[in-house]
């Protein structure tokens, strides 16, 4: 084989690598930032799962008001926002919203929580409880300790558990098929 056809066939595979590369999870699990296609795919995860849940009717003042997605973590707000914006969820534009503390957190649909630590996510849950606000978080007992949804990396596989009962005791109706894939319902 020639010299060219070796390089380009290397750097074709180098390429293929780099493009399907996904971290090892431990590894994701021991720091606060994430690669921009695992964002990106959170991105496409929230966007979905605002379309298998039905908000209370107090949740929107009116049709046209935007659905807005809050972020706390400053690299996914970057990412996820950037995915997200142009899109609509219903008649709803989406419009994504960056918060950094507690009692900022108003007017928001669903919630992202790039934030392990339990010391903050810990209270704003308690705080959240029977609101209008979808949580959605990335700590390991997110979902058994009150949060909605809970992300989960399963063999380089983004999967999700869903807590049923803080869903159904804020008012929210969870789409069957939504349901269907989750990895674990807590009822």
């Amino acid at each position: 084989m020639g010299i060219i056809k070796v390089l380009t066939l290397t750097l074709i595979i180098t390429a293929a690598r780099s493009f399907l590369w996904l971290p090892d999870p431990a590894a994701s699990e021991s720091r606060e930032t994430l690669a921009v296609n695992e964002y990106k795919l959170r991105a496409a995860y929230l966007y979905n799962f605002s379309k298998f849940i039905r908000w209370p009717d107090r949740a929107f003042t009116s049709e046209d008001e935007p659905f807005v997605i809050g972020v706390v973590g400053k690299d996914a707000f970057l990412e996820i926002s950037a995915v997200l914006e142009s899109g609509k969820i219903g008649t709803h534009e989406i419009s994504v919203r960056y918060y950094s503390k507690i009692d900022e957190i108003k007017g928001c649909h669903l919630l992202y929580l790039h934030q392990k630590k339990t010391d903050f996510w810990q209270p704003l849950i308690r705080t959240l409880k029977n609101s209008n606000i979808v949580t959605v978080g990335e700590a390991d007992t997110f979902a058994k300790q009150g949060g909605m949804i809970q992300f989960i990396t399963i063999e380089n596989k983004l999967r999700f558990i869903i807590n049923l009962k803080a869903a159904k005791a804020a008012g929210f109706d969870l789409d069957s098929r939504l349901l269907s894939l989750a990895l674990e319902l807590i009822k």
